[in-house]
């Protein structure tokens, strides 16, 4: 009752011990988080990051309901980040982790991962749909592997949008997304270079 009024969240007993029963359970903490304002206790947060290897073992179609609540709530760029700082996303879209330190130079002013949270952000501001949150989160994924050094320092990143197209439905397919939802997000982020 302390906890609730406090806004923390914290394992019930040993967080180990709950973790092991159940991995998504560490999902669920940083989906609750991410919900309802609430910040993870210390030692709740510590144990998710010691066995945030647990949730490989967990169903894909588990996993990404956890996720799809998270990236609906109305901060998901935060629970992504809980994700990562976590270790827990390297086991639902570790391709996101490439873009951590991957600097855009020239109009950006963050690296590929900030940049990629700044607009799911946005995304949730307007309150837009999951597919297009999903394709705001995914619509740079392919620039850490096209990223080359261009003229005047500046870098240059030909074709990302076709190949974070092809990841995005890697990515989406692992999930086991819907058809239509696969199809509409990786549609729009190979077309996300065009204005109409």
């Amino acid at each position: 009752i302390q906890d609730i009024k406090d806004k923390i969240i914290r394992a019930v007993g040993n967080a180990n011990d709950r973790f092991n029963e159940d991995a998504l359970r560490m999902l669920r903490a940083v989906r609750f988080s991410t919900v309802l304002g609430f910040t993870i206790s210390a030692e709740t947060f510590q144990a998710i990051v010691d066995n945030a290897h647990l949730l490989k073992h967990i169903s894909q179609e588990r996993i990404r309901d956890e996720f799809i609540r998270i990236i609906e709530s109305p901060t998901p760029a935060l629970g992504v980040g809980l994700l990562q700082k976590s270790g827990l996303l390297q086991y639902i879209i570790p391709e996101l982790i490439e873009g951590i330190g991957c600097v855009q130079g020239g109009v950006h002013m963050y690296d590929v991962f900030e940049h990629l949270l700044a607009a799911l952000d946005h995304a949730a501001q307007k309150d837009y749909s999951t597919d297009i949150r999903l394709a705001a989160l995914l619509h740079d994924i392919g620039k850490p592997r096209t990223r080359r050094k261009g003229d005047k320092k500046e870098y240059t990143f030909y074709g990302h949008e076709v190949v974070g197209a092809r990841m995005s439905k890697v990515i989406l397919e692992r999930l086991h997304m819907p058809t239509k939802s696969v199809e509409y997000i990786t549609n729009m982020v190979r077309r996300h270079m065009f204005f109409s």
